[in-house]
């Protein structure tokens, strides 16, 4: 729903705050453990998961999937 209010580019740093401070953030009561969370988070949350080769696993086989129906969500996740 977010992304879908915003006509800009995606907003990022946004999102990381949303999800890593808000929903998580007050979950999370080890400093480490809050900085780990937010490297993790970073690591996903960058123009580089729209980029076609851009990869999760050695493997190849965790990626983002492209913007599509929801059949092709359901196939990717299967």
């Amino acid at each position: 729903m977010f992304l879908n209010t915003t006509e800009e580019d995606i907003p990022w740093d946004a999102m990381l705050y949303m999800t890593g401070h808000i929903n998580y953030g007050g979950r999370v009561t080890d400093d480490w453990d809050r900085i780990c969370l937010l490297s993790i988070l970073k690591k996903y949350y960058s123009n580089d998961i729209l980029d076609d080769k851009n990869k999760f696993s050695p493997s190849g086989i965790y990626y983002a999937p492209k913007s599509g129906r929801l059949e092709d969500y359901k196939q990717y996740i299967s």
